[in-house]
């Protein structure tokens, strides 16, 4: 492999600019009048430093006017964008293929999972799957999947004509989500999770550890990301990049490893390193000289929990739901438990405005309440219900955690499964009723709000 740059261009001209201190508008503007072209804006400038965009032939020679780079090293940076795969938050930093080949284009079969027609719809799986609980615009789709909008719009129309993906459309936007109910669904997400979903989960779990500035992956699943056909991965080689002055957190890294283990089932190999203007790729575990590069963005979490244990009366439990894939592990955005206890809070109010006037409707509230309350306290130990899990589970897993006050969970799921039927004869509730579990519920509140404070995240031993 001949010896090529790896410095992208929307670096270099980010670089330049700053050097000479130019704005965005700025360097647009001079842009304009050298080249008489006034289609040259500051969106324009800015997508040429998202990368985003490349910059043509003939933009290239009015940047080297202005910029004061040779144009040989702008038309350099332009290949290097080219080879860089993309996908979400990571990307290709050094040692990319010189020539990729169709393998390595959007449309072409991608090395790293080759049972999917496209790198863009394997790209659009990533996201949904993955984060089934959120909906995504096609604009957020592109840059997940690294692909036009024309692509992800028609990849995506293909997953939901098979049952895939769901959509809905909000004012002039169409959104797009993981479908419910769908068979398929779970395999298809632990294919995807192992493959293209490394560098959401790899994120997620070593962005959670204060001082973590870069996070870089070597070794198989790099070769593959990259576009490089082979073997598939049987294991992660990882390098953390510290900020100056961090100490190395040796347990922090050690649950984010045993955490990323679970989650891809396969082995994780990490090194600590301080951060450098330039991170020396062999610092990599296994890392083998000249092979590709990938960098993954940390993902930091919305809510700082303790790295700790649950409680041990459920500790066993949850192993089990976790192994027989009825719970599954989260970080980042989704191991929060603020939203699920401000929704719940919001509930008990408008149920306890609606007592007198309408308690099955108060009750319906109630049972929803208890569920978010189970929900928020799994997702602040860093675990979800999976895809197509039982309705009971959330309510089994706290109960067997914190109690047996937390059973209450699920005889209210119970109860308001019958009120859901207007013609079964155990369809009525009492005001009373309600009052009683409005009590109830705002007690399992205010014992997850102080739960909280103390507990950890889950690991398995």
């Amino acid at each position: 492999m001949e010896h090529v740059s790896d410095e992208p261009i929307s670096q270099l001209i980010r670089s330049a600019r700053r050097h000479r201190q130019l704005s965005q508008y700025t360097l647009a503007r001079e842009l304009a009048t050298v080249a008489g072209k006034p289609t040259v804006t500051r969106d324009l400038v800015a997508r040429w430093e998202r990368g985003h965009q490349i910059p043509r032939h003939g933009s290239r020679q009015w940047l080297s006017v202005v910029l004061h780079i040779p144009q040989d090293r702008l038309d350099a940076a332009a290949a290097a964008s080219r080879r860089r795969a993309r996908l979400g938050h990571a990307v290709v930093t050094n040692n990319a293929p010189v020539k990729p080949g169709p393998t390595r284009r959007a449309q072409g079969t991608p090395a790293l999972l080759p049972v999917f027609r496209s790198r863009v719809q394997a790209g659009i799986l990533a996201a949904t799957l993955l984060n089934p609980h959120r909906s995504f615009s096609l604009s957020e789709l592109a840059e997940h999947a690294g692909g036009s909008l024309a692509s992800v719009d028609k990849e995506s129309r293909m997953l939901e004509v098979a049952g895939i993906l769901t959509n809905r459309v909000d004012g002039t936007i169409r959104l797009m989500r993981a479908a419910d109910g769908n068979p398929m669904i779970a395999p298809l997400t632990e294919l995807i999770k192992a493959t293209y979903g490394v560098p959401q989960i790899v994120g997620e779990e070593f962005g959670r550890i204060p001082g973590v500035a870069r996070i870089v992956l070597g070794g198989t699943w790099a070769e593959r990301f990259a576009g490089i056909p082979g073997a598939p991965a049987e294991s992660l080689e990882i390098l953390l990049a510290l900020a100056p002055g961090q100490p190395e957190d040796h347990d922090a890294i050690d649950v984010a490893a045993r955490r990323t283990q679970t989650r891809l089932k396969c082995h994780v190999h990490v090194a600590a390193r301080p951060l450098e203007a330039r991170l020396d790729y062999l610092q990599i575990p296994r890392q083998r000289r000249g092979q590709p590069v990938v960098e993954v963005a940390p993902v930091r979490p919305r809510q700082r929990t303790a790295t700790g244990l649950p409680w041990p009366d459920g500790r066993t439990v949850l192993a089990k739901m976790i192994d027989s894939g009825q719970l599954d592990l989260v970080s980042g955005p989704a191991a929060n438990s603020r939203p699920f206890m401000e929704l719940a809070g919001r509930h008990l109010d408008a149920a306890e405005q609606l007592l007198g006037t309408s308690p099955p409707s108060a009750f319906l509230l109630l049972s929803h309440a208890a569920q978010l309350i189970a929900s928020g306290l799994l997702a602040h130990q860093g675990l979800r219900t999976a895809v197509g899990a039982s309705d009971h589970l959330a309510g089994d897993a706290v109960t067997a955690q914190f109690g047996h006050q937390f059973s209450q969970v699920e005889l209210l799921r119970q109860r308001s499964a019958e009120l859901k039927n207007p013609t079964s004869r155990d369809s009525r509730v009492t005001d009373d009723e309600v009052k009683t579990y409005l009590t109830t519920v705002r007690s399992l509140l205010s014992v997850a709000h102080n739960v909280t404070s103390t507990l950890g995240t889950f690991i398995q031993r």
